[in-house]
């Protein structure tokens, strides 16, 4: 190369980076097109490949065109800078795998992870705008060795919730309720049409959530122990993330003992132990959400803001709580603008690239939603507070104003958390929190709503306020006010680990001041409050059999369990009746991987099975089967026992 010739590397022209961009945007959507048309024999050169010469033929312009005069004046105001063209590839890259996942809908391709990583790879590009590697240069050494101590105590407080989450993660509890199998089988059917799209919804479900459910699934069979490892992951990422928020919005004592009430938390451990309610997911991503959102209004960090979005919008295609956060945040910026103006204000430039980041990720999302709003609507439609009419009737019967009622129901969620027992998808007969958290909760809630004029304390009152108004104001029945306050668990425990930090400095035993009481003080509490719930959770509850709903659906979940371990060309029939029988539980078919069991309503006297298959008895029906066997000799009988009451009579045909 001549030396006095302007290297294009260093120097690039804003028409050449435009047609590079084009360029590959254009090809990308050819590929696209390419890999959803059909194979005919009697066509040579499929259309879509005249696409992909020409996002070709613009890069190959890039690299041989230079600009005229007058075009270099139009394209003067193209972003040079790195910020503007990620931005611009983000777009184009989030609306391409709009545009490609419609296609694939289209065309009956049951095969997205090219449309994934394409959008994952647009998320990466808008967060490369703001990311600079400078940020990563830190004495990391130096940072560990001035932290060993919290560290390791994070590190045991992780292992204990992640052991508490993972001990025989499948066998307790040892049945499946009816919604986990359920969500078992959309599972399984999210890698068909017409659910294989990521960005599509059942019941609120995110498709991409399903997916990798599914994938658990295949990765380790149609059982307890798959359907709950995503749940148990997310229970113990939330001790992190939980951990995360309570840090930068406290100090690090607060955080350690909020990180470690969430840990021995019952009700989250036993979420964390469920695929039944979702909701789970939400305790790790609404503060992760949160964390980056209030560090980068603080420190005034655009990547944090963007990276924050991103997660808002994924969030979306996991569960539809992603919607209460927005609406959380929204909130409280228009509080903020007007309360603490001088605080939030300067940091407007992160504000719209936190709401960018999640609008361009979104794109996706939003398009199939559009296309779809009657299915993003049912679940709203059935269980919401307004489209469902359930506040108009019960403005008709209890004569109460919808005002009133409305505020009852917020009432109820916030009670929810210290005084109803949180019974459904559950059974356990205690609150959310237990009483000794209930009372540092309480005194913490106290702490933060007169320390509400801070940016801090604001957003933690939005957390917390927030999801108990959206579960008060926008769901029934009330009775699941006992699962669905998940969502503020987290804020909830936060407020409980300020109570107890603010109760001890108050009466002179701060951190500070005397170390060795505060600490001692603490340790008595938490040791107390672990063997609380792990005697509460472990011995109480899964002792009792309590899970699963009535007995109808417990022994649906054994049939299931037992018919998985039988051949599948073996034939089982049922002895059911108008309560017990197959078809009206999906933890039979997510369990016993859809092998065939066969209802006899009959009775057995003119019964002639062939030899090896199987008869399982139904409760009603263990004493016909066990007279039966005996006038039909030489088969092996198997006792089937749900907490010392036999529940299921299981017959061999000799």
């Amino acid at each position: 190369m001549d030396e006095n010739q302007t290297d294009p590397q260093n120097n690039p022209e804003p028409i050449q980076i435009l047609l590079i961009i084009l360029g590959l945007i254009v090809a990308l959507v050819g590929v696209i097109f390419l890999y959803v048309t059909p194979i005919a024999a009697n066509v040579v050169v499929p259309a879509a490949f005249w696409v992909v010469l020409l996002g070709a033929g613009l890069f190959a312009a890039a690299l041989i065109l230079r600009p005229s005069s007058k075009v270099a004046r139009l394209l003067k105001h193209f972003p040079k800078n790195p910020t503007g063209s990620w931005i611009v590839i983000a777009v184009l890259l989030s609306a391409t795998a709009a545009l490609a996942a419609y296609w694939f809908e289209k065309q009956n391709i049951t095969g997205y992870l090219p449309v994934v990583t394409i959008w994952f790879l647009g998320a990466a590009c808008y967060l490369l705008a703001f990311f600079s590697p400078d940020r990563l240069r830190r004495d990391w050494k130096k940072w560990i060795i001035d932290h060993r101590a919290e560290l390791i105590l994070v590190g045991v407080i992780l292992l204990i919730g992640i052991g508490l989450r993972f001990y025989k993660l499948g066998d307790m509890p040892y049945t499946i309720n009816g919604d986990e199998g359920r969500i078992g089988i959309f599972a399984k059917e999210s890698s068909l049409n017409p659910h294989a799209n990521p960005y599509s919804l059942r019941e609120n479900l995110g498709g991409l959530y399903l997916q990798l459910i599914n994938a658990m699934v295949i990765a380790f069979g149609s059982n307890a122990f798959a359907l709950r490892l995503l749940p148990a992951i997310g229970g113990s990422l939330a001790l992190l993330t939980t951990y995360r928020l309570a840090r930068h919005l406290t100090n690090k004592n607060v955080a350690l003992i909020a990180m470690f009430l969430l840990a021995v938390s019952h009700t989250h451990m036993h979420f964390s132990r469920t695929a039944a309610v979702t909701y789970i997911q939400g305790t790790w991503l609404i503060p992760l959400e949160l964390y980056f959102f209030i560090s980068a209004v603080e420190k005034r960090s655009s990547w944090r803001a963007a990276l924050s979005g991103i997660i808002l919008a994924i969030h979306m295609s996991i569960y539809i709580s992603a919607m209460m956060v927005v609406g959380i945040l929204i909130a409280y910026l228009l509080v903020a603008f007007f309360w603490l103006k001088k605080n939030i204000r300067p940091a407007w430039r992160q504000i719209m690239v936190f709401w960018a980041g999640f609008l361009i990720v979104l794109i996706p999302e939003g398009s199939y939603i559009l296309r779809q709003t009657n299915q993003f609507m049912s679940r709203f439609n059935a269980e919401g507070t307004f489209s469902s009419g359930w506040l108009a009737n019960e403005i008709v019967i209890t004569g109460k104003s919808g005002a009133t009622i409305l505020f009852d129901r917020v009432v109820h969620a916030f009670l929810s958390l210290i005084y109803y027992p949180a019974f459904e998808f559950y059974g356990s007969y205690i609150p959310i929190i237990s009483m000794v958290t209930a009372v540092l909760f309480i005194m913490g809630l106290v702490y933060i709503l007169i320390r509400a004029r801070s940016l801090k304390m604001l957003l933690l009152n939005g957390y917390f306020w927030g999801a108990t108004a959206a579960v008060g104001l926008f769901a029934i029945p009330p009775s699941a006010d006992s699962y669905r306050m998940l969502v503020a668990l987290p804020a909830a425990i936060i407020i409980a680990a300020i109570g107890l930090d603010q109760i001890l400095t108050r009466l002179g035993i701060g951190i500070k001041t005397r170390p060795f009481h505060y600490a001692t003080i603490t340790s008595v509490i938490m040791v107390s409050l672990f063997i609380f719930n792990i005697w509460a959770y472990f011995f109480d509850f899964i002792g009792q059999c309590r899970y699963g709903g009535d007995v109808q659906t417990r022994f649906a979940s054994y049939v299931g369990n037992y018919a998985q371990k039988i051949r599948r060309e073996t034939n089982i029939y049922l002895l059911s009746n108008e309560i017990y029988r197959i078809g009206t539980h999906d933890s039979v078919y997510f369990l016993a991987g859809n092998r065939p069991i066969t209802n006899v309503d009959d009775p057995m006297d003119d019964f002639e099975p062939v030899s090896g298959e199987i008869i399982i008895a139904n409760p009603d029906r263990i004493g016909e089967l066990r007279a039966w066997s005996r006038t039909h000799p030489g088969g092996e009988l198997q006792y089937i026992f749900d907490c010392q009451k036999e529940i299921m009579l299981v017959y061999k045909v000799p």
